[in-house]
């Protein structure tokens, strides 16, 4: 990787290394549409159609289509009418050359903030049109700004030094991990992030008139924040305007905003993507429910990853899931190392499906609402992250560590299990996986047991003399036994555990 921001081809160029090395490619067919899934109680299995290539069946099925990939466009009056091309940054046409082009921005989020910079140095000008400004952050693991290019002497040090590699990854990475407590409201971490940001943006803008403009009102993280100072700093270039008044249509030629037409060769739209979360296909479950109807207005799911009424259904950042708590890429792996342990589960059990139940997701969606109520996502700003009736549906309610570790505690409690046959069936013979998976003369049949038992001297001496725990002893035994304190009870030296009868 040559810069700090990879490309899309060295993201595609790894992922393409990294199927061929662990031979996962054979597994994996491309430009393939699927069109509907559909449950069968009778056979506990999931019926997949693909466009072109026919049904196929599987026990498991996992979504990862994910939530960001449906690009779209604005609904503007005209938009259909413009002669020149139009754009979609994530829909991107390389054919189009945009030197000296009068090029039109829509949009001001956070691929309008990265796209800026570059496109700005070819174009002949460039009309940035926003309708709601974002807070801008310093970059990320460093304080190199912008994409900047690693030197030959950078690239070696990681390749050569695999401490130096881990620890400048994770730097990066805490920083991601580090942020939560900045988006609680009007907390002490949201307040002096605010006072930071103010000052570096106001510093950034030279126009005065720029600072209530381009400085949000709303708290830091009710929308997305995004390191983009070269952004701030190409706005204020003399061909590039920023323009605030609300697009009122769009022309063959141009864009009409607060009745002033101008003009432009090339639009491209920053709007980002459908987020609605719906599937783009039918996903029918249980009782012929589709998964699309459910989600058209209340998108609930069980920690983003399974749905009450869709056994065997599982997908990656769906509802909730922690999208902009941390980094998102552990919170892939997060799920992924669920997943597996969940699946070893249900085959090592020979369970045939495997439901979340009703009234834990129901739990889990009262619970994360709620919380929310306290964090800067619910803060009165225009953002995806929730819904027009004001829930939050894209975040999880906690950091990612959190997730982490709610996700290492697996609840399976939390699930429906059925099985083929009686639940305790995989139990087999009764023996144990140690007398089966060694020979009886190489095997530790005793491996739990330790080297001695760590009870204290002082435990014997004390028994012997009749003490009992009710004593409440404190640390101040001394050495040789010759003297016991004992311990007041207002100093608390003792925590009392719960009454526990063993008969």
């Amino acid at each position: 990787m040559d810069h700090s921001y990879a490309s899309s081809q060295e993201i595609k160029s790894y992922l393409s290394a990294v199927t061929f090395h662990y031979g996962i490619d054979k597994y994996i067919s491309l430009r393939s549409q699927v069109t509907r899934a559909e449950w069968c109680e009778l056979t506990s299995k999931w019926t997949v159609s693909v466009h072109g290539q026919g049904d196929f069946e599987c026990e498991i099925l996992v979504n990862a289509c994910g939530i960001l990939n449906n690009v779209q466009y604005p609904r503007i009056e005209g938009v259909d009418c413009f002669k020149g091309p139009l754009l979609h940054t994530a829909a991107w046409d390389e054919n189009v050359d945009l030197g000296g082009k009068k090029v039109a921005i829509i949009g001001a989020g956070a691929s309008a903030i990265q796209m800026l910079p570059v496109i700005a140095k070819v174009a002949g000008s460039c009309d940035v049109y926003i309708r709601t400004p974002s807070w801008i952050v310093p970059p990320a693991g460093g304080d190199k700004k912008g994409n900047f290019e690693y030197t030959k002497e950078d690239k070696e040090r990681f390749q050569n030094d695999s401490e130096f590699s881990l620890s400048s990854r994770r730097k990066m990475e805490s920083e991601f991990n580090s942020m939560y407590p900045a988006f609680m409201k009007d907390g002490e971490a949201q307040r002096a992030l605010r006072t930071s940001l103010e000052q570096s943006m106001k510093g950034l803008l030279r126009d005065p008139a720029l600072h209530d403009k381009l400085i949000p009102k709303f708290e830091v993280g009710c929308r997305r924040i995004n390191p983009g100072e070269p952004y701030l700093e190409i706005l204020q270039e003399r061909h590039v305007r920023p323009i605030f008044e609300p697009i009122d249509k769009i022309t063959s030629d141009g864009v009409v905003s607060g009745g002033e037409t101008r003009r432009a060769d090339i639009i491209i739209t920053a709007t980002g993507f459908d987020t609605s979360f719906t599937p783009r296909f039918p996903i029918i479950g249980r009782e012929g429910r589709d998964l699309r109807e459910l989600w058209q207005t209340d998108p609930i799911s069980y920690f983003g990853l399974a749905v009450a009424g869709f056994p065997n259904y599982f997908m990656f950042l769906g509802p909730n899931t922690p999208i902009s708590n941390g980094s998102v890429m552990g919170t892939l792996e997060a799920t992924s190392d669920y997943f597996v342990r969940l699946l070893g589960k249900l085959m090592r059990e020979k369970a045939s499906s495997v439901e979340v139940r009703e009234e834990v997701q129901a739990d889990f969606d009262a619970h994360t609402q709620d919380l929310m109520q306290d964090m800067v996502w619910t803060g009165p700003c225009r953002s995806w992250y929730k819904g027009d009736d004001g829930k939050v549906r894209a975040l999880w309610p906690g950091s990612s560590l959190h997730y982490r570790e709610v996700l290492a505690c697996n609840r399976w409690e939390d699930f429906k299990w059925k099985y083929r046959g009686n639940r305790f069936a995989y139990w087999g013979e009764g023996l144990s996986q140690v007398e089966t998976s060694v020979d009886a003369s190489d095997g530790d049949f005793a491996y739990y047991m330790e080297q001695y038992a760590p009870l204290p001297l002082e435990a014997y001496y004390l028994a012997a003399k009749g003490w009992t725990t009710k004593n409440r002893v404190s640390k101040s035994f001394r050495k040789g036994c010759n003297e016991v304190v004992l311990g007041d009870e207002s100093e608390g030296s003792m925590i009392e555990p719960p009454s526990v009868v063993s008969v």
